[in-house]
């Protein structure tokens, strides 16, 4: 019943909580974007920045922070404001087929020892950090590895979504959209391991937050990667910027500002954003914390807790409070404890691992 009448996770927390407080879902949401926008934009400036030293572009007018603030107005601005974002939706196929290069370089790169921390072409020179396994380990699991739970928080999140997802799938029913979501999670998780196990096995203990950083500047499988990574950014970066302005409109018009959702005010809006962004992108130097940060405090809600509010609760409404349904569905709710500990102790080891 939920699935089909709700069109956002939005509507499914006013269906099933209270249509009041739907400001709780939006800020969450734009939160999360926003944060995502500061990842963004981060990595198009690591990126970039010794793309344009390879193409000879002089210090003075090439360093990480010119270069966010170039692209964001020249490029991210005028895409951001664009109403109609129906001319991007090829993006989705470029931005996959960025990704799946970028992962068999790594995985190339991992295996032909060009990189190798005795012999590799590309560490010789020491033009780049030699690669270090001194903290290498099988079998040990500790608070540490919370970091990499929390970036798994944000790597993982595409909840808010799938009430659209569920609504624009063909020939849609429970079992179609069970399968696409397990084939669609299988891929992510292979593409995942696959990364980190190329990226550790190749640098191990000297990994950067963005792990192209590691790469040398000469090597031009990395520099496709960079071109590849920076393209997909740049057309998907609008997309993440509605989620953003969207979400704070909700915010505002739950407390009375309507002006601020108001069509004549977008670009105001966007621009507002977009410096926010900018700002907190060029002063963290390490997109890591970000998404540590972010996958430990949004994952965890948008993971495990408002999911099991939500469930519980649209249980309770379409088989009663004195139904065995309700009564099982209830055990959910003990993920709301766990998200809230994952949360706190997921941000207390990143900035403890970046401080």
């Amino acid at each position: 019943m939920f699935r089909r009448r709700c069109r956002l996770c939005q509507g499914l927390w006013s269906k099933t909580i209270s249509e009041k407080s739907n400001y709780i879902v939006d800020s969450i949401i734009a939160v999360m974007c926003l944060a995502c926008l500061v990842i963004y934009s981060g990595i198009l400036g690591d990126v970039f920045t010794p793309l344009l030293a390879s193409a000879g572009v002089p210090d003075s007018m090439n360093s990480r922070t010119k270069n966010i603030i170039g692209l964001t107005v020249s490029v991210l601005f005028p895409l951001s404001s664009l109403k109609d974002l129906s001319a991007l939706s090829f993006t989705s196929v470029l931005g996959f087929m960025s990704i799946l290069y970028t992962i068999i370089f790594l995985c190339v790169r991992a295996l032909d020892g060009s990189y190798n921390a005795m012999t590799g072409k590309f560490v010789i020179d020491n033009v780049i950090a030699k690669p270090s396994f001194l903290k290498q380990s099988v079998w040990n699991v500790d608070f540490t590895s919370l970091v990499l739970a929390s970036n798994l928080g944000l790597a993982y999140i595409a909840h808010y979504n799938a009430p659209t997802f569920y609504r624009e799938l063909k020939d849609v029913n429970s079992q179609r959209f069970s399968k696409m979501v397990k084939i669609s999670f299988a891929i992510l998780t292979s593409l995942y391991v696959l990364s980190m196990m190329s990226g550790y096995n190749t640098f191990g203990d000297i990994c950067e937050g963005n792990i192209l950083l590691n790469y040398h500047p000469g090597d031009i499988l990395s520099t496709f990667g960079r071109v590849a990574t920076g393209t997909s950014i740049l057309f998907g970066f609008p997309l993440v910027a509605v989620g953003a302005r969207e979400g704070l409109a909700g915010v505002a018009t739950a407390f009375g500002m309507n002006a601020i959702a108001e069509e004549n005010n977008r670009f105001a809006l966007v621009a507002l954003i977009l410096a926010v962004v900018t700002y907190i992108s060029c002063t963290v130097k390490d997109v890591s914390f970000v998404v540590g940060v972010t996958g430990a405090v949004m994952g965890s809600l948008i993971v495990y807790i408002i999911p099991a509010i939500i469930y519980s609760n649209a249980v309770k409404i379409s088989k009663g409070q004195d139904s065995d349904e309700y009564k099982t569905a209830r055990y959910n709710n003990i993920l709301v404890p766990f998200g809230t500990l994952i949360a706190a102790l997921g941000v207390f080891m990143t900035v403890k691992e970046t401080s």
